[in-house]
């Protein structure tokens, strides 16, 4: 190839050293991986949804928190998106040495269990709190295994709406007193398996209206974020990933690490 060139080896390997030396620091430094693994939430393609509260831009939180990391550490920062329509905690466990372990990231996000939730309350046998606490260890077991330095955060969930989601996904969810004793269940169960296993509980809950009319602001279809929601959940999960474990800027570092 150098013959066909027409330039001597010599002036290859002096071009590739200025190369390098005009490269900026964030070129040259390999990109810190984060993973998110989850259902279609995670997923966030463009939902339909009622009452003008459709999606106008395709992309959810992890779109978003990418676009953050970017704006205040850039170059630093990749965010692989690993969520799947549909899918439960055992679903997860499945697919994770191929779709988390196997990518040796430097974070994990875990958001998974409200199809969990949605299977209980059909009263499936095969879904309980029980068979949750049971996947969610096994899927932390698996992490703390293959991947022991690396931190996670496992999300909490938002309670779904039963007024606005069954214009969409008809009426299979009980009152919404029902729906949310269970939703408190299984984010406690998630809570205290994070602390048990050292791992981050993000307390999205805490952090989203309590009231329904509120929350439905937040919401697309009652179940799913739209943008004003997607914008919230990836703010929340960038404050809590920069008081936790980002890395801090350096004192020379004169780039901007403002909130938008």
């Amino acid at each position: 190839m150098i013959k066909k060139s027409g330039l001597p080896s010599f002036l290859w390997i002096t071009i590739a050293c200025f190369s390098i030396l005009f490269l900026t620091p964030s070129q040259l430094v390999a990109k810190e991986v984060i993973v998110a693994i989850g259902d279609s939430i995670t997923q966030a393609d463009t939902h339909w949804a009622v009452n003008g509260h459709r999606n106008t831009i395709q992309g959810g939180w992890v779109t978003r928190l990418g676009n953050l990391l970017e704006k205040n550490f850039p170059g630093e920062y990749k965010v692989i998106n690993k969520g799947i329509n549909g899918d439960t905690a055992p679903g997860v466990l499945q697919r994770l040495v191929r779709d988390v372990i196997l990518l040796q990231p430097d974070i994990v996000i875990i958001a998974i269990g409200t199809n969990d939730i949605f299977a209980r309350l059909s009263a499936d046998p095969s879904s309980s709190p029980d068979a949750y606490r049971t996947t969610i260890s096994r899927i932390f077991n698996k992490l703390q295994l293959n991947l022991p330095d690396t931190p996670v955060f496992a999300m909490g969930m938002t309670t779904s709406l039963r007024k606005y989601a069954h214009v969409r996904f008809g009426n299979f969810l009980p009152q919404q007193d029902a729906v949310q004793a269970v939703f408190n269940d299984y984010n406690n169960i998630l809570r205290k398996l994070a602390k048990d296993y050292k791992y981050f509980y993000v307390d999205l809950p805490s952090q989203w209206p309590e009231d329904i009319e509120e929350s439905w602001e937040f919401c697309a279809d009652g179940i799913h974020p739209n943008d004003a929601g997607y914008d919230l959940v990836a703010a929340i999960l960038h404050d809590t990933l920069r008081s936790t474990v980002l890395r801090p800027k350096q004192k020379n570092d004169t780039r901007s690490s403002v909130m938008p």
